[in-house]
């Protein structure tokens, strides 16, 4: 086996990067996607004690602004 390392902002980025894989290739890709996400972001859990904005419970892909008017 070999070993990579991973700065956390890198580790964030692919976590990222399988997000829009699996939103493009639906189902098809999924599960892979799921589990390789999870594998990187228990190192992201095990390195800071804040859970990541994407594995949040109400995580959106969207910022709600307050109307000015």
């Amino acid at each position: 086996m070999k070993k990579i390392e991973f700065t956390e902002e890198e580790i964030q980025v692919t976590i990222q990067l399988i997000d829009i894989a699996i939103k493009s290739g639906g189902l098809n890709v999924a599960e892979a996607g799921a589990v390789l996400a999870k594998k990187l972001g228990s190192h992201l859990q095990q390195a800071s004690p804040e859970q990541p904005k994407e594995f949040a419970d109400e995580a959106t892909d969207f910022e709600v602004v307050e109307d000015k008017d």
